[in-house]
């Protein structure tokens, strides 16, 4: 039986259920359990290893979020993945989890909540990085500041189980002009690139300014399947395995392995962008795909935009160690785009323990502020509308069954003074997208009485 060679300790400092969980995804991974077993029911584990039942449901939880098991209602729990030889690394864990011009609730992305802000320490540090006169009268490292580097490749492994060094990791201020070194660093094997959609446009619009040959990829409930990929003929794919638009949730360990495996066979290469990936506030982060690899098929993107706030422009990327040594070999000839002085900052923010504090903090304020969200999304629109959380967006999709475009509806939503965004939707329904991140949880129920206000005339 599963639990016969688990062994839990309890002076340890690990919480019981991060150990059980360890303990079954390795014997998965290890091939100890074969897709399709079924598991011990959550009551025979308790009893047989002297944990309390909410220790199991806690670790089964997060194995069936990552995609090694599934549960299957009146029927118990079984394998879903078995992924032998998988370098899949641990996440560290944490103990918990203003409008403009005329708009009054403003449900957009652009702004973060400011109960989570941390602008008086912040403060405190950049002024001690512009005490340096060194620092403030020379120009930045074009790969980024060494010190920042050396913390972002601690902070990866311990935080997203990304596998780097401080030399192949690049700075840049935004996703944006990171995307655009790639596209210069792969050339011609960048020339058809797939993506999920819909996709981040800010990245689609990089890759239609090279020109790129841009390939919309099908999905299943599990994200961008290997099938479209070898259909497509794609050499390049863009991923946010952390959250799948399709499902709105993380892509199970069996389908990154085997997208994984696309990129070994073709010569292809993945860029994974990890949004927010470290901010799951509903179950444990979920660790990146580029940790499960050998390293050389995924290109990490990295972001602080949600973590710090929106006008600390640093994001990051962690190249494979080919495309990095390609980095240094031009590296002179680009310029870095992000501030030096916000990087010395952040880099001692971070040495100093703040960005843990700081998730655990935002994790559950998101928490809070998501439930509040849906409930009145179902008080309003249930059940005529679909209802999802896309957790790591910081974002509620509303799927009106509507005649009138996602466009106009947002049109009229912002006539009351409520700005949502508008999404493009396979399915053909209206979706609007209503991030949480920046609106007050007290202004949430007037946004949404005058959302339904402005759009039910509307919708069916």
């Amino acid at each position: 039986m599963i639990y016969e060679p688990i062994f839990l300790d309890v002076s340890s400092g690990v919480p019981m259920y991060r150990q059980l969980y360890e303990s079954i995804r390795d014997r998965i991974c290890g091939g100890g359990l074969a897709v399709g077993e079924k598991m011990p029911s959550i009551r025979r584990i308790s009893e047989e290893l002297g944990v309390s039942r909410t220790t199991v449901e806690q670790a089964y939880q997060q194995l069936c979020v990552e995609g090694y098991l599934i549960s299957r209602p009146q029927s118990g729990y079984y394998v879903e993945a078995a992924l032998h030889g998988s370098n899949v690394r641990p996440v560290k864990e944490f103990s918990e989890n203003e409008p403009s011009g005329g708009v009054k609730y403003d449900f957009g992305s652009r702004y973060i909540d400011s109960r989570g802000s941390d602008l008086d320490l912040w403060r405190k540090y950049v002024r001690a990085a512009l005490s340096s006169e060194e620092t403030v009268s020379s120009y930045g490292h074009h790969q980024g500041e060494q010190e920042l580097r050396t913390q972002l490749a601690h902070y990866g492994m311990l935080l997203r189980g990304v596998n780097s060094t401080a030399d192949r990791i690049v700075i840049g201020a935004g996703v944006q002009p990171l995307l655009s070194l790639i596209c210069g660093l792969l050339g011609d094997r960048a020339q058809r690139v797939g993506i999920e959609s819909p996709c981040f446009p800010h990245a689609e619009r990089v890759f239609r300014d090279f020109r790129l040959d841009i390939t919309p990829l099908g999905h299943d409930k599990y994200g961008v399947t290997p099938q479209q990929l070898y259909a497509s003929d794609v050499n390049v794919v863009y991923l946010n395995p952390s959250n799948t638009e399709s499902m709105g949730r993380p892509m199970p360990v069996s389908r990154r392995s085997e997208l994984l495996e696309w990129a070994e066979k073709t010569d292809g290469m993945i860029i994974e962008d990890d949004y927010n990936g470290a901010l799951r506030f509903k179950s444990r982060p979920v660790p990146a795909m580029q940790g499960m690899g050998n390293g050389e098929r995924v290109i990490y993107l990295g972001s602080f935009s949600k973590l710090l706030m929106p006008s600390v422009r640093i994001s990051y990327m962690t190249l494979p160690p080919g495309l990095a040594g390609l980095y240094r070999s031009r590296g002179t000839s680009y310029n870095q785009t992000s501030s030096k002085i916000e990087q010395l900052a952040l880099a001692a923010y971070i040495r100093d323990g703040h960005i843990e504090k700081r998730l655990r903090r935002l994790r559950k304020i998101y928490s809070e502020k998501s439930e509040r969200l849906i409930s009145l999304l179902g008080e309003y629109f249930a059940p005529s509308a679909g209802i999802r959380l896309a957790e790591t967006a910081l974002c509620a999709e509303l799927s009106l069954g509507c005649a009138e475009s996602p466009q106009f509806l947002a049109s009229k939503a912002l006539e009351r003074g409520v700005r949502v965004i508008p999404m493009d939707s396979p399915s053909g329904s209206a979706l609007l997208r209503l991030s949480f991140a920046g609106i007050a949880g007290e202004d949430m129920p007037d946004g949404i009485r005058l959302l339904h206000e402005a759009v039910s005339p509307y919708c069916r």
